[in-house]
């Protein structure tokens, strides 16, 4: 890495995306915003992309998350886009997601929907890529025995998971490597499993969703926050509910140690 020439080309980008925000202004849609910055860097002579397919590796084999990255420029500067509010800390997952993918040690976070564009520039290093650990830590292996034997399974599954990438990636990551992990040791899953929902008996066209079913009887809602907070939790529960489970998995791979991520749901009778 080039500090000075990242740095001139970091400049270059913020210069240009001061310009259109100068000119569009804010609230229109992220596509907008997309198509000005990568002309306008083009008109310079910035090499730029857009919209660039991003496949997760797991353990050697390419996982097809459908992430696609805004922008990529120089081939080296991934640029996500977005028009918000603010600034959420799962837009600052999705870009930290994209350098780790692509290995990338800057990035740039570009909120448009500012009144000063200044304010929503999010600079992003991430010089220090993850490096799997040689052995899992005994105290995770342990951590499995409190379990029924399927929940034992997933709980070592996520551990290989979380040992292979680390935290901070999008709940998304961890639910493709999850699901390649469960299917190498044979278990069975299903993914983004659809439940019905019923108010005072009565069923509604809306469907609620649960992101992994392991072996038809384990729940598995797999999360990337700093804690699991009571939300998660209640929405956990409220799925259980819905499907006639009576406990599942509620996983956080934010954690810094996976077994320090780990909660189990019970739906109280």
């Amino acid at each position: 890495m080039n500090i000075s020439q990242d740095n001139q080309l970091t400049g270059a980008v913020i210069g240009a995306a001061i310009e259109v925000h100068r000119q569009l202004g804010p609230t229109l849609d992220e596509i907008a915003y997309e198509e000005a910055l990568s002309l306008l860097l083009a008109q310079q002579g910035i090499e730029n992309h857009r919209q660039v397919p991003l496949p997760l590796t797991y353990k050697g084999v390419r996982l097809d998350c459908g992430y696609r990255l805004d922008l990529l420029v120089e081939e080296r500067l991934p640029i996500e886009l977005k028009s918000v509010a603010a600034v959420l800390g799962v837009h600052e997952a999705q870009l930290l997601t994209y350098q780790r993918i692509g290995r990338h040690p800057l990035g740039l976070l570009i909120n448009f929907n500012v009144a000063v564009l200044k304010e929503g520039i999010h600079r992003k290093a991430e010089s220090r890529f993850w490096t799997s650990p040689s052995a899992i830590n005994p105290t995770e292996i342990d951590s499995g025995k409190a379990f029924d034997p399927v929940s034992a399974a997933i709980v070592m599954a996520a551990v290989e998971v979380h040992r292979n990438i680390g935290p901070g990636l999008l709940d998304s990551s961890y639910l493709a490597c999850l699901c390649h992990e469960l299917s190498g040791r044979k278990l069975a899953f299903q993914a983004g499993l659809e439940i019905p929902l019923t108010l005072n008996g009565t069923p509604l066209s809306a469907r609620a969703k649960v992101p992994l079913l392991v072996a038809g009887q384990v729940p598995v809602f797999p999360v990337s926050a700093d804690s699991i907070t009571k939300v998660h939790t209640a929405a956990a529960v409220s799925r259980l509910r819905q499907g006639g489970w009576k406990q599942g998995l509620l996983l956080n791979f934010n954690a810094a140690t996976m077994l320090a991520g780990i909660k189990r749901v019970v739906v109280s009778q």
